[in-house]
């Protein structure tokens, strides 16, 4: 009895203990301990940080950081936790009150009347913006030579994480576009070179060798001259926004429904998208790199993992502003709306008299072709003869046409070869056309729909569905090979001379439409253009006639939407100005909707006959 005193006095304690803690604590629910957890690990984050030497040591620290975000994530959608939700909340709330930031936007085909020209307030906002942050970057280099991760020292470090990482992935991501984009063209002039065979071992090649290149300056020389030269393209942008030209095509935008439209050149706004990124980038690289601009890497460097991939990163932008200068300057030489002068083959037997029609030739603007070399395709050809053997005012004559040097003086005759040049440059459009719609109408939708045809922009790659978002995968947004692979440029600048003429900017094909109804739609606007010297603006009225086709005007404007109950209505931006000219399929009058008759007593009957009797 004695042994089992302190046995009754243990257990009673344990109940008085156990008591207390019920009365005076609350035991934390279930996400408590998680919560409890996160805050551990967010102090020992904090605590470790104060440790950390380099940034080898805040690489490691920043994937113990997104393990925590995924863990979180995934107990969360299990189970909701109240301080995320609050989160969330606060997050949809700041966003939300960003809404005066977003702006309604279309674009401009027309350009008549004239909109105000103004380009948006944020964009000025954005320049500032980046500006401030290079003369930060840049103090904190001159504060903090050997690296700035001091600033996490003395601040939060899990903040510093955060900020390291969107910087990291930053420079990932422009990496691996960098490697990407000159790949791609690679594999372009590789699959020019060797056709459809395999290619892999070449592109690996090609891969390997780029990157060991890259890699190779990016750690023998210092990264000054990119940020150099990123601060060229952008003063380069800045010289191409000023100009005021009078563009075919400008983006519309306004700040809210209530509010003015105005349009920005299609030229300025490119001016601006490339100077923007030329100096976020500027920005990103010398805030990465920014203590070894000059100079090799230093063994008391606390920043080394972020210079060296700033520094890859920065020797990489040169090949994509290559790519990006040869891209634009194939647009720029394809641009539709320029002016190609035709080509003239001459031959014959007389080279003085060859040389005397070239010098002729060359007078009109044409370009010319002397024999011996070949005539190509869509050249117009002519030979150089004796005026007893001229056909030059033949009705009928044979290609190449026979002429005199006397005959080149007479301006029919230089009409006639001009007509001739633009028969040649027709017939290319519409066997390029032809190609074109076959591959296109193989793509069809599952509730109907079309597709846009614009041969005669240079900013619109190729034939592109009208329900590409709702026809799933079988329905890519462009379907077929690009306009500059079948058709040449001529027919392109042909197709821009007889469209813009016309007032016609787009042209929407609804499924179903053949392309010999398709063809005879486009005959009408090019017997327009040649009837009125393109002075005349294409009407519903010209297109009455044609069979099994339906073709319907409309001019796309702010308030002003297609509407039809027979018709599919084509998706087009409310903002928008185009004037499209619809190509449907005729219903016929067996589909429109009429009221029945409501006296049946007057419908009239068939009379009787006598042989009825």
């Amino acid at each position: 009895m004695v042994r089992a005193r302190p046995v009754v006095w243990c257990n009673t304690s344990m109940k008085l203990l156990t008591s207390v803690f019920h009365g005076n604590l609350r035991v934390p629910p279930a996400g408590g301990w998680f919560t409890l957890a996160v805050v551990a690990f967010v102090v020992g984050l904090e605590v470790a940080g104060r440790y950390a030497t380099s940034d080898l040591h805040d690489g490691l620290a920043a994937f113990a950081l997104i393990g925590a975000v995924l863990l979180v994530s995934v107990r969360h959608r299990r189970e909701p936790i109240p301080w995320v939700v609050r989160i969330v909340a606060i997050g949809r709330r700041l966003v939300a009150s960003a809404a005066w930031l977003r702006y309604d936007h279309g674009i401009d085909l027309r350009g008549v009347p004239p909109l105000p020209r103004r380009t948006p307030p944020i964009v000025f906002g954005v320049i500032a913006m980046l500006f401030v942050w290079a003369g930060v970057a840049a103090g904190l280099w001159v504060a903090f030579p050997t690296g700035w991760r001091f600033v996490g020292f003395y601040s939060s470090y899990t903040l510093y994480l955060a900020f390291m990482l969107v910087l990291w992935g930053t420079l990932l991501a422009v990496t691996f576009v960098g490697v990407f984009v000159p790949i791609a063209v690679l594999d372009k002039w590789l699959r020019k070179w060797l056709g459809d065979t395999d290619r892999r071992g070449a592109e690996l090649g090609g891969v390997v060798f780029y990157a060991v290149l890259v890699s190779g300056i990016a750690w023998i020389v210092p990264p000054a001259a990119v940020l150099v030269l990123c601060l060229v393209v952008a003063v380069v942008a800045w010289f191409a926004y000023i100009p005021k030209g009078n563009d075919g095509a400008a983006l519309l935008w306004r700040s809210a429904t209530d509010k003015p439209v105005y349009a920005v050149p299609l030229r300025r706004a490119l001016a601006v998208i490339v100077g923007l990124t030329a100096l976020l980038a500027f920005d990103v690289l010398l805030t990465a790199c920014g203590g070894r601009l000059f100079d090799a890497p230093r063994s008391n460097d606390t920043m080394p993992l972020t210079s060296l991939i700033g520094t890859v990163t920065a020797w990489l932008l040169p090949g994509l502003l290559c790519v990006l200068v040869a891209k634009l300057y194939s647009a720029r030489s394809g641009d539709p709306a320029r002016r190609t002068p035709p080509t003239l083959h001459v031959s014959g037997t007389d080279a003085a008299a060859v040389r005397r029609a070239a010098q002729t030739a060359r007078r009109w603007g044409w370009s010319v072709r002397t024999a011996p070399a070949p005539r190509e395709t869509g050249q117009v050809g002519i030979e150089v003869v004796d005026a007893a053997c001229s056909e030059a005012t033949e009705f009928n004559p044979h290609w190449p046409l026979k002429v005199s040097l006397a005959d080149l003086e007479i301006s029919s005759v230089k009409e006639r070869l001009d007509r001739r040049d633009e028969i040649k440059v027709r017939r290319q459009l519409f066997r390029g056309l032809q190609k074109l719609f076959k591959r296109a109408s193989a793509f069809k939708g599952p509730a109907g729909g079309g597709f846009w045809l614009a041969p005669h922009w240079w900013f619109v790659e190729g034939v592109g569905r009208e329900d590409a978002d709702s026809a799933g995968e079988d329905a890519p947004p462009l379907v077929g090979p690009a306009y500059h692979r079948i058709l040449p440029v001529r027919a392109r600048q042909h197709a821009h001379a007889v469209l813009r003429a016309t007032h016609v900017d787009m042209i929407f094909i609804e499924d179903g439409v053949t392309f010999r109804n398709l063809e005879r739609a486009l005959r009408v606007l090019t017997e327009l253009y040649d009837v009125h010297g393109g002075k005349r603006k294409a009407e519903e009225m010209h297109f009455r006639g044609i069979p099994k086709v339906k073709a319907m005007i409309h001019e796309y404007e702010p308030g002003n939407p297609f509407r039809s109950d027979l018709y599919p209505e084509p998706k087009f931006d409310d903002l928008s100005r185009v004037r499209v000219l619809h190509i449907f399929r005729d219903r016929g009058a067996s589909e429109e909707l009429i009221d029945q008759p409501f006296d049946f007593s007057s419908t009239p009957a068939p009379a009787p006959t006598s042989a009825m009797w």
